[in-house]
């Protein structure tokens, strides 16, 4: 089945301001696109069915917590056949934001916020020291944010032999 979807100008617009607050209130998504409310929850529905938007994700900005902390990802190396085993342990930790499959060097990416790089040594020992851990690599940053002004909304042609 060939799938293409097409989006204009103001689907445009509508995608980059939800990108930036999910939470927008419709009647200013319609103001800034010069169109109604009702057609813009129109478009919405419509992105949303044709499966441009498939959800919202809330983003916690690391600057604004009142202890800032340290945000690190970590890198997991496991041996063949271990991920779910390992994934039980690394959701046990209690600074654990995010645990996701990887695909490059690292099985898995962890990201992590704590209040001290001892904090940060400790989580990254726990998971070490796990049957199956080949390496474990954290990798602090320095001053997360989101740049989501810089994806290209430009959807392209999907192909399938449907």
């Amino acid at each position: 089945m060939d799938i293409t979807v097409k989006i204009d100008v103001i689907d445009k617009k509508i995608l980059c301001m939800l990108i930036k607050d999910a939470r927008t209130r419709l009647k200013d998504i319609a103001k800034n696109c010069g169109i109604s409310s009702v057609s813009a929850l129109n478009r919405i529905k419509r992105l949303k069915a044709l499966g441009v938007i498939t959800g919202a994700t809330i983003f916690i900005r690391m600057d604004n917590l009142q202890d800032h902390g340290i945000s690190a990802t970590i890198g997991i190396e496991l041996n063949w056949n271990q991920e779910e085993e390992v994934s039980k342990i690394i959701r046990e930790q209690k600074n654990l934001m995010e645990l996701a499959p990887s695909i490059g060097k690292y099985d898995l990416c962890a990201l992590i916020h704590t209040n001290s790089i001892s904090e940060l040594e400790r989580i990254s020992y726990s998971i070490r020291k796990q049957p199956g851990v080949k390496s474990v690599t954290p990798i602090i940053w320095s001053k997360p944010h989101n740049a989501f002004e810089n994806f290209d909304l430009q959807l392209k042609e999907r192909h399938g032999t449907g």
